[in-house]
């Protein structure tokens, strides 16, 4: 299956990962170049047509395939499945249902020597957030940016993301590239299961939120560090306050020291000033998009007077849920703390993807308005100085994604609790939720949830059984997806 072709994928430069699309710029001032020593003329065969070479770079790993934009467009042509591709600045554009236009250099093998005889190697700008456009839609996925032998603009993007947006099927049989239009794009998780697919990351669940029903699990009680998605509990937490008539979304808030410091150590997203006034809701929004550590910090002091109190209400709330004593906070935005003794040691917010399933369900019958919050792209937000930006990629490369949130730390690994609306076969529209805990980097989050909910939405929408037989959960019925859960 193609989905093995891609597991294993690695950026070395991801610090500014999905934010704003980068300015346009020339090719030529885009980076310095890079080397790839790892160079593949891979066989491409279009619903079992003659072969045709689709240039292939190997990023670090054997089997960590990125291809040649332009060489699968050319093979591509005349197809059901045909695109154009058109460069300008540093903006690749896909435009599906269209002929390619040749360039020249489509389809060419890299050589195997140089002209003095040395093995040949080919350079490109480094992996990074390249702009891709399909259709007008933006996407989020790390390429490379390298030239053909005609000297033109080409973009290598990972066989599997490509695969998943052209939505094609792609298998590999003897070195050879076999890819079949007649048939989309589908997920086969027992076979990746089998394969070691899961085996990269500590844990993982998809299923329905609305619900119960479970599609999907690994490792689902295992408790492990969760990084910034922790700030989905202290979520919960601030609305409750806000039920409860503690505080009010308009509230203003006044940016403390503690709240200031913390912005500009090296965990600071957004910079903050002392004294700056600002809102519940700004706070909220700061915490949610780019994941401001400083305003859940601020957030917290605003709701409880200080952030052990705040802690000690998230840590109360995990119990009143149900979760498992495998759940535990430590502080309020999922940052690593040591523990305050002589041996210092050092603890990170816990919990397992069964207790993200159940606290997600939770918050999406309770406070649904986080679906507006975390289905934003960007925000202007006045009050802190800042117009902020969805740290989740899957907002971009998947229709009908609406959130949730992102995380990452050198424990944890990288995380996303991601979620999806779709309708099933009978048109009924259902809340998909995927959890990932702990790949090994951003790329790899990325390709490994949208396989998760991808798969989701392939279940929810060709099995009509398993979404008409779901439990109907009435509001608040937390009993009855723990019971689910606990039975997978």
């Amino acid at each position: 299956m193609h989905n093995r072709l891609c597991r294993f994928l690695c950026a070395l430069l991801c610090a500014a990962l999905f934010t704003a699309l980068l300015p346009a710029r020339s090719f030529a001032e885009s980076g310095p170049m890079i080397t790839q020593p790892y160079l593949e003329n891979l066989a491409l065969c279009v619903d079992g047509g003659e072969g045709r070479t689709v240039r292939t770079l190997h990023y670090m790993y054997k089997n960590n395939r990125y291809v040649s934009l332009r060489d699968v467009a050319a093979a591509l042509s005349g197809t059901a499945k045909h695109f154009d591709v058109s460069f300008g600045g540093e903006l690749f554009t896909i435009t599906t249902d269209h002929d390619y236009t040749p360039t020249g250099g489509e389809n060419e093998a890299f050589p195997e020597l140089t002209s003095s005889g040395a093995p040949y190697s080919y350079s490109t700008r480094p992996l990074a957030l390249n702009p891709i456009q399909i259709d007008g839609r933006e996407l989020r996925y790390m390429s490379f940016l390298g030239l053909n032998s005609a000297s033109r603009q080409d973009c290598f993007i990972s066989v599997t993301d490509l695969a998943m947006q052209l939505d094609f099927n792609m298998e590999l049989s003897d070195g050879i590239m076999l890819l079949d239009t007649s048939r989309g794009y589908r997920i086969d998780l027992e076979t990746l299961l089998d394969e070691g697919f899961y085996g990269e990351i500590h844990s993982a669940l998809v299923g329905l939120a609305d619900t119960g029903t479970v599609y999907a699990a690994w490792e689902p009680e295992l408790s492990v560090p969760i990084a910034s998605t922790s700030k989905l509990m202290s979520f919960l937490v601030a609305m409750d306050a806000v039920a409860d008539g503690e505080i009010t979304l308009a509230d203003p808030v006044t940016i403390t020291d503690e709240a200031a410091r913390l912005s500009r150590t090296v965990d600071g997203i957004l910079t903050l000033q002392p004294g700056w006034v600002t809102s519940v809701t700004e706070l909220l929004i700061a915490m949610l998009l780019p994941s401001s550590n400083e305003c859940a910090l601020a957030l917290a002091i605003h709701v409880a007077g200080s952030e052990e109190a705040f802690v000690e209400r998230m840590n109360r709330k995990a119990r009143v849920l149900g979760l498992s004593d495998g759940a535990m906070f430590y502080n309020c935005n999922g940052l690593p703390v040591f523990t305050d003794n002589l041996a210092a040691t050092k603890v990170q917010n816990r919990m397992s993807a069964n207790d993200m399933f159940l606290l997600v369900s939770h918050i999406l019958r309770t406070y649904p308005e986080i679906r507006r919050i975390t289905g934003m792209q960007s925000a202007s937000l006045e009050g802190l100085r800042a117009t902020v930006y969805n740290s989740n990629p899957l907002l971009y490369n998947v229709p009908g994604v609406v959130g949730l949130k992102t995380g990452t730390t050198n424990m944890s690994g990288s995380c996303l609790v991601c979620l999806a609306e779709a309708q099933d076969a009978a048109g009924e529209t259902h809340q998909l939720v995927a959890v990932e805990f702990g790949a090994e980097d951003k790329t790899v989050r990325t390709t490994f949830t949208e396989e998760l909910i991808r798969y989701g939405l392939q279940r929810l929408r060709e099995d009509p059984a398993a979404a008409e037989s779901a439990p109907e959960i009435p509001a608040g019925a937390e009993e009855l997806i723990r019971a689910v859960l606990n039975s997978y």
